[in-house]
């Protein structure tokens, strides 16, 4: 039988599970080379059609498809999906992304909710019930235990993780006063990297497509020996061979917007954890914030007024009136 390779169409996907299916294609059952040569056909369904979905077009049975994936060393069909969605996650681009998903969803069986709100929800809601069953306790408490030890504290994230590193820093900072925030190469990054001592704790934040510059930044820090944590999606993330530890939270592909519900909940149970661990000091320097946050007047009075007359004055602009 002449193996046949994936096709070449708007989504060139390569991921490596399509390599051990055509080095296999010999050794499966009848049934399971149908299901194998319908996949290395339309290798993107793999990663985002359910199992009764899949089987409906392969015209084979759900139970092929979960001997499939254990033929392939795989738990199940689900993780086997889940290996197929992170390696389209590094492969495609924002708007073959955008393309691929709108196309799957187009053409799924199972009914999907009829709004983006209600689909996007519905899948924030799967990633935090998978955040749940891909933490590993025993990890998360070591990791508290090198927050509370470090001297210093650096969160490292570019490009749409900027916005993961500023809330991971900024909450850090509001219990600790040793916290540095890095969003790429520069001269900031310089010093808060050259005040780093083997007694700190860098976070590498990172996701699809994972940015080139986060990944030159852990390679600097390895070699000066800090302790590197991983905040990223699978085994395959390339700051994993970076980090003494590492957190692999799953984020699928919705589409070309982040679905950051589950890095952002992990975030807050660590910087909840920390707090806990030292309820004094934490009490301590959250006190010291609300002190300064009174004295430059930062937020609103209870009961202050706001109106749209008065904007530009605030501004200094005074409002001219028309002739």
């Amino acid at each position: 039988m002449t193996n046949k390779k994936p096709r070449n169409a708007s989504t060139p996907i390569t991921f490596k599970v399509l390599n051990e299916i055509t080095r296999k294609l010999d050794e499966f059952t009848p049934r399971q080379r149908i299901l194998a040569e319908y996949i290395l056909q339309h290798p993107e369904n793999l990663a985002f059609l359910s199992i009764t979905d899949l089987a409906a077009k392969s015209s084979v049975s759900e139970a092929t498809i979960v001997r499939f994936s254990y033929e392939l060393g795989y738990e199940g069909y689900p993780q086997l999906a889940r290996e197929a969605q992170q390696a389209i996650q590094f492969e495609l681009g924002t708007a073959g992304r955008f393309r691929l998903v709108r196309r799957m969803r187009s053409e799924s069986l199972k009914k999907e909710p009829t709004s983006s709100f209600e689909r996007v929800l519905k899948y924030e809601i799967d990633n935090l019930v998978n955040l749940s069953r891909n933490i590993k306790i025993n990890d998360f408490y070591r990791c508290i235990d090198m927050l509370a030890e470090a001297d210093r504290i650096c969160i490292a994230g570019c490009l749409a993780s900027t916005s993961l590193a500023t809330f991971f820093g900024n909450m850090l900072s509001k219990i600790s006063h040793q916290v540095d925030i890095i969003h790429g190469h520069g001269v900031m990054t310089s010093a808060v990297i050259n005040n780093l001592t083997q007694n700190s704790l860098v976070f590498l934040i990172a996701f699809p497509r994972y940015p080139r510059e986060i990944v030159e930044i852990g390679q600097i820090i390895v070699e000066k020996g800090t302790r590197i944590v991983a905040i990223t999606d699978s085994h395959i993330s390339p700051i994993l061979p970076l980090a003494n530890l590492y957190f692999a939270l799953p984020v699928g592909i919705p589409s070309f917007v982040d679905p950051y519900a589950g890095p952002t909940v992990f975030i807050n149970a660590l910087v909840t954890e920390l707090s806990e661990r030292d309820p004094k000091r934490a009490q301590e320097i959250l006190g010291q914030y609300d002190e300064y946050a009174s004295e430059v007047n930062l937020f609103l009075k209870p009961g202050a007024k706001v109106s749209r007359s008065n904007i530009g004055n605030r501004s200094g602009k005074m409002s001219k009136k028309k002739p």
